[in-house]
């Protein structure tokens, strides 16, 4: 016997909705995803679904754009995503640019080292 219920969104779903926003676009050959909010445990798996959702409809997407100026919060072992992401621009020979953030954003990734191994700008349209 089936049920007719609605599924329901978890409430590590809803809670991460409240916590980070998170806006794709493409425009020519160029995607910007710009996040709002924090970057956390609950958050990353809401960061990850929209570079899987650009990755696959690329449609000659060659330039991705991850805009940090809008993160108030970044959890040290979430910065892994931006790594991964960064490798996978990499291995399809796509470019990864990363828009600096808030100071305190930045501090994370000077005490890192992450900031080494991203290109990192100042302004999106770059």
């Amino acid at each position: 016997m089936s049920s007719a219920h609605p599924i329901r969104e978890s409430v590590a779903e809803q809670f991460a909705q409240e916590l980070l926003a998170v806006e794709a676009r493409a425009n020519r050959r160029t995607a910007l995803v710009a996040m709002r909010g924090e970057l956390d445990l609950v958050s990353v798996s809401k960061v990850a679904e929209v570079f899987d959702e650009l990755e696959a409809s690329r449609d000659g997407v060659r330039h991705s754009v991850l805009d940090l100026r809008g993160l108030t919060f970044v959890d040290a072992p979430e910065l892994r995503e931006l790594l991964k992401r960064n490798d996978s621009a990499r291995d399809n020979r796509h470019n990864l640019a990363v828009v600096r953030g808030a100071d305190a954003i930045q501090r994370l990734l000077e005490l890192t080292g992450v900031e080494e191994m991203l290109v990192l700008v100042d302004d999106p349209d770059v």
